[in-house]
């Protein structure tokens, strides 16, 4: 009984893992060609929320001629939630950023999706594994797999993921034609409560 119990509260908890039955293969031939590419220069409106707090604006992606990034989200009005740097070495910087947001964990995670959701992980050399049907190519860092799905034509990627070995974290979900400019971008975490809405705009034509 007691086990029984034990094992109920555990399938409600979570301790199923997603990533049952990933193994190591060896590298898919199209995973180099198909990976995600880095993101052009593009104006996004952005939604927010997490657990139960909701913060809308206008993201800046700008790629700029060093090769890095500037992510800049700031409110209706103009004022900055924050300015984040990415350098193609992997570095990364907080330019500004609101005191409600300086936090460590908060940085981290918005470090951590915002360099999934560029692609930039995968300029690294890739490894593959297969989940089920699927398979994904990507980096192992800091004990996570940073992943793209394979489509099983292997011409095209599907989502992004960051996960443990036992645990899907993050997901990136990119829409669109063109796949260096997405119309739509969905970031959606999966330990806790937050997602992240992006949808592409012409600021000029707004002007």
């Amino acid at each position: 009984m007691k086990y029984f119990l034990f094992s109920a509260l555990c399938f409600l908890a979570g301790c199923a893992s997603y990533y049952k039955g990933l193994t190591s293969e060896a590298l898919i031939s199209c995973a180099d060609e198909i990976k995600p590419a880095n993101l052009n220069t593009a104006w996004y409106t952005a939604s927010i929320d997490v657990i139960g707090k909701h913060l809308s604006g206008l993201l800046v992606v700008k790629k700029m001629p060093d090769a890095s990034y500037r992510l800049v989200f700031t409110n209706e009005a103009g004022a900055t939630f924050f300015d984040f740097k990415f350098q193609p070495d992997g570095s990364f910087q907080v330019v500004s950023v609101i005191t409600q947001l300086d936090k460590k964990p908060v940085i981290e995670t918005l470090r951590k999706d915002f360099e999934l959701m560029l692609g930039l992980p995968f300029g690294q050399p890739l490894r593959s594994w297969q989940h089920n049907s699927l398979k994904y190519a990507g980096i192992e860092r800091d004990g996570e797999k940073i992943y793209f799905i394979v489509n099983p034509d292997c011409t095209s990627h599907g989502n992004l993921e960051i996960g443990s070995n036992r645990k899907r974290k993050v997901s990136v979900s990119l829409s669109g034609k063109e796949p260096t400019q997405p119309d739509s971008i969905l970031i959606t975490h999966y330990t806790f409560d937050m997602t992240i809405r992006l949808t592409k705009f012409d600021k000029d034509a707004d002007e």
